[in-house]
């Protein structure tokens, strides 16, 4: 049996909380234990009474879906925060980052994908959806010129896998895609993570772009 997966959604935006319930209602195997109005109800309830994974806004009152993404983080470490975001809020995606979120997600997120991104980050897998990583890198190109690729001593399967990473492919998929089991892929990834100096799948896709390991998307 598949194990209950608790979520809080964070968003002052009634109509937007209700979308995502109902996503998740029509699921199986998600419970949805809290509503938040903004950040610092999200870090007092969820401190409280935690649940596996938060469905993070940005932009509330009283505290930002980003301070409040820190605040979890420091004080639940295990737990799995999906910030919501556009493709114009370059500067989210990296304040997200730095503050430990597992993940982005567009706006207009489909139920399917919203269900799959819960599901990934359970797994361990960093959500990262193509349009903001592209936009900020794309903004962090126009400040600096793009260094040559760097040579971290990735061999070419790691280098395959990276850059498998960075499609959003998860451990299951690169499995199935290179034809190697799960357990080889999961000790593939921890040794670019150690080569990269990263301490998360996602922050080692966001330096895969900056180092020009991958194009942009």
């Amino acid at each position: 049996m598949e194990q209950t997966v608790f979520v809080a959604l964070v968003d002052d935006d009634a109509i937007v909380r209700t979308a995502l319930r109902a996503y998740l209602d029509a699921a199986d195997g998600f419970v949805v234990r809290h509503e938040c109005t903004d950040g610092a109800e999200a870090v007092e309830k969820i401190t409280a009474d935690p649940v596996d994974v938060v469905i993070m806004d940005v932009r509330m009152p009283r505290m930002s879906g980003i301070e409040a993404t820190a605040a979890l983080r420091a004080r639940l470490p295990q737990v799995k925060i999906l910030v919501i975001t556009s493709f114009d809020e370059d500067d989210v995606v990296r304040d997200a980052l730095k503050a430990g979120a597992n993940g982005f997600l567009l706006k207009d997120t489909s139920p399917s994908a919203l269900v799959d991104a819960i599901r990934a980050v359970m797994q361990g897998t960093s959500v990262v959806s193509p349009g903001p990583i592209t936009s900020l890198l794309l903004s962090q190109r126009t400040a600096r010129p793009t260094p040559p690729p760097a040579d971290l001593g990735l061999s070419p399967r790691e280098l395959e896998i990276l850059r498998l990473l960075c499609a959003a492919y998860s451990n299951t998929e690169i499995a199935g895609e290179l034809f190697l089991s799960e357990s080889t892929v999961k000790t593939h990834v921890s040794a670019i993570m150690t080569k990269m100096k990263v301490p998360s799948r996602l922050k080692a896709v966001v330096r895969a772009y900056e180092l020009g390991l991958v194009e942009p998307i």
